[in-house]
């Protein structure tokens, strides 16, 4: 909505719009399949989606928020560091649509009802939320044994709040934002493991924009990092001490072995683009050789 993070976070591009010699109007949703819609209809010239909904357009971009894929903010910064090399540009196009910027939005815990919901095998027979049909978190409601719930970013926090979903995959800006402390109550908690890093898309119709523009916003993006990391680090630190759930070595090895076999899986079956991760693997092992 208009006074949402996404809209806040981009009021300075109007005028940073000016200096390219364009004249950018924001026009902000309450439901991001509507926007996609409208995009798609021609309605707007770029949309801007969470990566499970940008993925059909640009896969290679809407690949960078696999589950483990980027694991720290050092593996992050060389991401979009990576994604402002012009020899990557091919890639971040699909036909006539382009990703010209990726905008992290911080990790993305498990949000639980009830603290005893804290290892893997507690997650059997519970209810997740699955953000947009989001094949990620099928398959981890499927190998934990969970039971699938359909959401959507106009829905999910509703469905939490009054008790449907016993877990949420949600950054910690959902927390004040989607007013998450209603679900949590007395008895929730938030498990402190990073599943993945969610990332929001910006899609561009490219013959709409000189051949400049998808660089100088993937460039815009990059200097706004400091301001991105603030944000998700100011968004962690307002959610009380008393919600974060500790994780022990074997939930975390569980959790790893999950995140693992969910990317082979939708890699083989062309859900994720195999050279977007292959990228991710790459700066995984650059940031930490140790890593098996």
């Amino acid at each position: 909505g208009k006074n949402g993070p996404a809209v806040a976070f981009f009021s300075d591009l109007t005028a940073k719009g000016i200096g390219w010699g364009m004249d950018i109007e924001i026009a902000a949703y309450t439901d991001e399949k509507v926007a996609s819609n409208d995009f798609k209809a021609g309605l707007c010239d770029v949309v801007f989606l969470t990566a499970i909904l940008s993925r059909p357009y640009v896969p290679f971009g809407g690949t960078l928020d696999a589950l483990g894929g980027i694991i720290d903010e050092e593996g992050l910064a060389r991401v979009l560091k990576t994604l402002t090399n012009p020899k990557l540009a091919p890639f971040l196009t699909n036909g006539n649509y382009e990703m010209v910027g990726t905008l992290p939005v911080g990790s993305v815990y498990l949000f639980v009802n009830d603290r005893d919901i804290d290892t893997v095998p507690e997650f059997s027979g519970k209810k997740v939320s699955v953000l947009n049909e989001d094949p990620q978190s099928h398959k981890f409601a499927d190998l934990a044994g969970a039971s699938p719930v359909g959401t959507s970013l106009a829905t999910f926090s509703g469905q939490f709040n009054n008790g449907n979903i016993d877990i949420l995959p949600m950054v910690a800006l959902g927390y004040d934002v989607f007013e998450l402390y209603h679900g949590l109550g007395e008895k929730g908690g938030i498990i402190d493991e990073k599943l993945l890093y969610g990332m929001m898309q910006m899609i561009s119709h490219k013959d709409r924009f000189a051949p400049e523009f998808g660089q100088n916003m993937r460039e815009y993006i990059l200097a706004r990092l400091p301001d991105i990391n603030k944000m998700v680090d100011d968004a962690e630190a307002a959610i009380p001490a008393k919600y974060w759930i500790k994780t022990d070595a074997d939930s975390q090895a569980a959790l790893e072995k999950f995140r693992t076999e969910i990317r082979a899986s939708l890699r083989d079956e062309g859900v994720l683009d195999a050279k977007a991760l292959g990228l991710l693997w790459k700066i995984r092992c650059s940031v930490d050789p140790s890593r098996g």
